[in-house]
């Protein structure tokens, strides 16, 4: 029941970068190193404005290093809140859990580390086919014997002359390399981390849903005993369930009546105690992350109708084409990291109040029952994240995104075609 066994890719790259345990001299080491790109990546766009295309294939880029810089701003003035929402997620919210339904929780958790996994190898797939390609085209052109070849980046940017020529060359190569990778790093870092949070949620839901099934199984054999005990004591041989928990003026066997009631009140309270603890950190997820999830929101139109425009007006380039898909691949997964899990959390949330629907209530005391309705009222208000307060992250939210993206991207293609 280990969580660093779940989380460690998260807590790795929380800690290179500085966001937890917070760490001010390493996240400012990663901002200047991310600006070895952005600036001549600027300094391009001003001097080609009037090309489209220039503009779409930097504009991609630029915008991913925006929104991973942005995203760890909101982070770091947020910092003191998100250390102690972290701390708590890593212990407190994780120990509450009983050995007897952690596997509830644990089949969560493994979704969050197969999917933070995911995000790391489509980011990694992304950045091997940047660095790669312009290296091949070297040796290509090399080997073809050709005098006049140009020396290509990963990512197009605004050098002097100097730096197309051996050593500088080789530097910049190097400093664009290491500016996207740490970028990759801080994106991995705040989306993995929100992503896994979601998930874990959802697997504290599951574990409430099936503590209330194991309720359910208990007044099921409280019952029972009920009924044996009346049969033994009056000589009746049949009599309905739903009858003998009516007589609460039985003084034979009242304090077993008394003393089993008492403990499936107990039980009840400690589910509604876990669904608090539960809603209380779906609020901290929504008042931390509400911003971020803007960002993305607004930033993710754009970017997948910038990158989509890319691999549009490259496919007589297969090489071109293989490189903008993969920062395409990296666009979707990154949307969906968010509006999958936020889908799955309104399904789970809202289930519990099926789940305490379902059981036999019906034949409790009303003071049992007055707790129940509680829960059953409380859940039919599903948990969920949103945007700015002004977008619910879910699947179909993610489908308006894309929506809007496409509009864009016939609008770009109409403006191409005109020109």
């Amino acid at each position: 029941m280990n969580i660093r066994n779940y989380v460690f890719i998260n807590q790795l790259v929380l800690k290179f970068v500085g966001l937890y345990p917070i760490s001010i001299v390493r996240y400012v080491i990663c901002i200047s190193c991310i600006m070895l790109i952005t600036i001549p990546q600027i300094i391009m766009i001003y001097t080609n404005w009037n090309d489209l295309n220039i503009v779409m294939e930097i504009g991609s880029t630029l915008l991913t290093i925006s929104l991973a810089m942005l995203k760890s701003a909101i982070w770091m003035f947020n910092r003191k809140n998100l250390e102690l929402f972290i701390e708590f997620m890593l212990t407190d919210y994780w120990k509450i859990i009983e050995a007897n339904v952690f596997e509830y929780l644990q089949k969560y958790a493994l979704y969050a580390k197969t999917i933070t996994k995911g995000y790391l190898i489509s980011m990694c797939n992304a950045l091997l086919f940047f660095f790669s390609l312009p290296i091949i085209e070297i040796l290509i052109t090399k080997h073809e014997d050709s005098d006049n070849f140009t020396m290509n980046f990963p990512f197009a940017a605004s050098y002097p002359m100097a730096f197309y020529k051996f050593p500088l060359y080789e530097i910049a190569y190097a400093s664009q390399i290491l500016a996207t990778s740490i970028c990759c790093l801080v994106m991995l870092a705040t989306d993995g981390l929100i992503a896994t949070a979601l998930l874990h949620t959802c697997g504290h839901f599951a574990v409430l849903r099936k503590n209330v099934k194991q309720l359910d199984s208990y007044i099921y054999r409280v019952c029972i005993v009920f009924y044996y005990i009346y049969v033994y004591n009056c000589n009746i041989i049949y009599f309905k369930i739903i009858q003998l928990l009516q007589i609460t003026s039985l003084k034979t066997n009242s304090k077993h009546i008394n003393a089993n009631l008492y403990e499936i009140k107990i039980q009840i309270i400690h589910v509604i105690k876990h669904h608090q603890v539960v809603l209380w950190f779906c609020d901290n997820m929504e008042k931390n992350f509400h911003l971020i999830l803007f960002l993305q929101a607004m930033i993710s139109s754009l970017l997948i109708c910038f990158v989509g425009f890319q691999v549009s007006a490259t496919l007589m380039e297969q090489s071109k084409m293989i490189k903008f898909a993969s920062h395409l691949i990296v666009a979707f997964f990154q949307l969906l990291l968010f509006c999958f899990p936020g889908d799955m959390l309104i399904r789970e949330s809202f289930s519990i109040s099926t789940a305490v629907y379902s059981i036999q209530w019906s034949q409790l005391a009303t003071f049992v029952k007055n707790e129940l309705c509680m829960i059953i009222a409380r859940s039919q208000r599903p948990s969920y994240i949103t945007a700015g307060k002004l977008y619910i992250m879910h699947l179909e939210n993610f489908t308006a995104i894309l929506s809007t993206a496409f509009s864009y991207f016939m609008m770009l293609q109409s403006f191409n075609s005109e020109s």
